[in-house]
């Protein structure tokens, strides 16, 4: 028996911190709807606990009222700032973030079951239970006036190297611009801001170290024909970074899938072609990275890392036929290795060329060429 009070004690207490919250959200919900600034950071405090109650954290309510107070506060921060007003700036970029995340987070949780009278849920013709919504249409009224604002703040945060204010910014504005209600409103880009925005949303992650996503998003700029800025520097740089940090973890299956999915976005890429061969010489071996290099030089004759890279496969080549051959005179080695280093001159000789930094590397091994040529008496 003592038992089961406890039970009920525990549920009662439960289900009254429950009422609790919610009774929160209600009385926050008028304050929500001011159009003083004080008021609302009021209400987004006063809310706070209800974001983080077991309960109320289900109710589309909660998110709605927090979303809704955020907004608030962010408009009223931009009507004071366009009179001339001085702003918390920061305060002003965060109200905004995160009443684009209280927002999207209700939608999914706006679906009420309808009732018959006597409690039992009303069923559409297939059977299923009817949904209807109550907030859906004042978060989208909210989200489609807020989406250029987004748009705005993201371009302020690269302006300031606020990068992952920046980022954030970029995924609410692309997360949104294609919904319905976007559309219905209007808000919509030209292919050509759309190739812009998409740069600076890749250069944003760029700088905060999201490779990946970075990768993906410049090369619908460069798609879209971007061609500023230094792009296709940005887009190879974040392809590399991607790839190398997989072949770092020795994670092939992750390296391999990301270029192969991108050349097959961009067959013609040389830079794709050359990471593709780095990627299967470091997990299998240099006479399965030659293709790929060689493809690399073929789409591009002036690559400098596939040139280095190429002519550095033949040297390889050659070095393995010296040690698999100790016993070998000089003249039973010359017909085996002269073919393979006249071959790899040329390409280290145009990585050298074309790229300072590659000269070095390109250099000593032409240097140890031309030893290897005095000491077969061919020079």
């Amino acid at each position: 028996m003592k038992k089961m009070f406890l039970l009920l004690a525990c549920a009662s207490m439960m289900a009254s911190s429950a009422m609790a919250q919610m009774s929160l959200v209600k009385e926050v919900a008028k304050a929500a709807g001011s159009n003083k600034i004080e008021e609302l950071q009021g209400a987004l405090e006063a809310i706070q606990p209800a974001l983080n109650n077991p309960e109320s954290i289900k109710d589309a309510q909660t998110w709605f009222v927090a979303g809704k107070a955020a907004f608030g506060l962010f408009d009223q921060m931009q009507a004071h700032k366009q009179l001339g007003q001085e702003v918390d700036a920061v305060q002003m970029g965060k109200v905004l973030m995160d009443g684009f995340n209280y927002l999207q987070t209700a939608l999914p949780l706006d679906s009420v079951k309808e009732t018959n009278k006597d409690g039992s849920f009303k069923l559409d013709s297939n059977g299923h239970v009817k949904v209807k919504t109550k907030y859906s249409k004042d978060i989208n009224a909210l989200l489609s006036g807020h989406i250029n604002d987004a748009y705005a703040f993201a371009g302020d945060c690269i302006n300031e190297q606020k990068y992952a204010e920046a980022a954030a910014a970029y995924d609410n504005f692309f997360n949104l611009i294609d919904k319905d209600f976007a559309k219905s409103a209007g808000i919509s880009l030209s292919p050509e801001d759309f190739a812009m925005t998409k740069f600076f949303q890749g250069f944003a992650q760029y700088y905060t170290k999201d490779f990946e996503n970075s990768y993906k998003n410049l090369t619908a700029a460069v798609a879209g024909g971007y061609n500023e800025n230094n792009v296709d520097l940005y887009q190879a740089s974040a392809l590399a970074n991607v790839v190398q940090n997989n072949v770092d973890a020795k994670d092939f299956v992750a390296a391999n899938k990301f270029i192969d999915e991108a050349i097959a976005i961009s067959p013609n890429n040389s830079v794709l072609y050359d990471m593709k061969g780095f990627v299967v010489e470091q997990e299998i071996g240099t006479d399965d990275a030659l293709p790929f290099y060689q493809k690399a030089v073929e789409l591009d004759p002036n690559n400098a890392d596939a040139n280095y890279n190429l002519g550095r496969m033949y040297y390889n080549q050659a070095s393995k036929i010296i040690i698999d051959n100790p016993d070998a005179t000089t003249s039973q080695m010359i017909p085996k290795l002269k073919p393979i280093y006249e071959t790899a001159l040329p390409y280290l000789k145009k990585a050298a060329e074309l790229d300072p930094e590659k000269a070095s590397g390109a250099q000593r091994l032409i240097e140890d060429i031309d030893y290897k040529y005095e000491q077969m008496g061919l020079k």
